[in-house]
């Protein structure tokens, strides 16, 4: 077998994320979930965020989840490449975290 080149090797690790491989976690509404470690979020139910931090810092306000904002079901979420979701906390629904 020949040695990956180094776009086919990111393209693996690319696959590798979407595939799910470091598995995922449900959370529940008005939970607070921290220590987190994930790179997305697919929302179940229409949800309201109270509480959305991305490597430590809060970032609802500037990603624009603010109290009134009601993201739909089967919405995707990511972070960008090398930030992790490390606290969520919703007012309203549901949804999963895919772990990194």
């Amino acid at each position: 077998m020949s040695k990956l080149s180094p776009g086919e090797f990111e393209s693996l690790n690319q696959l590798r994320k979407v595939s799910g491989t470091g598995g995922f976690k449900y959370l529940a509404i008005t939970t607070a979930h921290a220590n987190l470690n994930g790179y997305a979020v697919v929302v179940n139910t229409d949800a309201k965020f109270s509480k959305f931090w991305i490597d430590g810092v809060d970032r609802l306000a500037k990603l624009g989840l603010t109290a009134s904002i009601v993201v739909k079901a089967g919405s995707y979420l990511p972070v960008p490449e090398g930030s992790v979701i490390t606290d969520i906390t919703m007012a309203e629904g549901d949804c999963i975290i895919y772990n990194l």
